[in-house]
């Protein structure tokens, strides 16, 4: 199995991991997104298997709004976040803001479609019911052995 798989990758200790080094992160995290800092750790889980899912498929992936927030205030700790793409998925994961609605939109739906193929169900709060109403069409009645 490829080492970039999503099922290779301990995205929640590689976030604590981000967070123990970075310990402002978590007010960063918290004021740009907004979260509670109790959420922190989970939207920032969030951040790390997005970058996986880009790293592992090599497409222009669209995040949610709160992941891309996220995603802003992890980037801001330049060297590191380099590193951190360097290290874990061997290339550094550029932000390409901007596009179309229509093309961020086509994009935010194949991270959708990857995520829920090699991750599971995206949780709603971070990725928007649109996430929870795919994940739901995915669970069609043959796949679960229901005619």
């Amino acid at each position: 199995m490829d080492p970039l798989h999503p099922k290779k990758v301990d995205h929640v200790r590689l976030a604590e991991t981000i967070l123990k080094d970075n310990p402002v992160l978590t007010g960063k995290i918290a004021k740009g997104v907004p979260v509670e800092e109790k959420e922190v750790l989970p939207v920032l889980t969030e951040v790390i298997k997005f970058l996986n899912l880009i790293a592992f498929s090599d497409q222009k992936l669209s995040p949610s709004l709160k992941v891309d927030y996220a995603w802003h205030e992890f980037i801001l700790c330049t060297r590191y976040y380099y590193n951190f793409c360097e290290v874990n998925f061997g290339r550094m994961i550029h932000h390409h803001p901007g596009g179309s609605q229509n093309e961020n939109h086509r994009q935010y739906q194949q991270t959708l479609k990857l995520y829920t193929t090699f991750i599971g169900k995206p949780p709603v709060v971070y990725w928007g019911e649109e996430a929870s109403q795919l994940w739901e069409e995915a669970q069609c009645g043959l796949c679960s052995g229901n005619p």
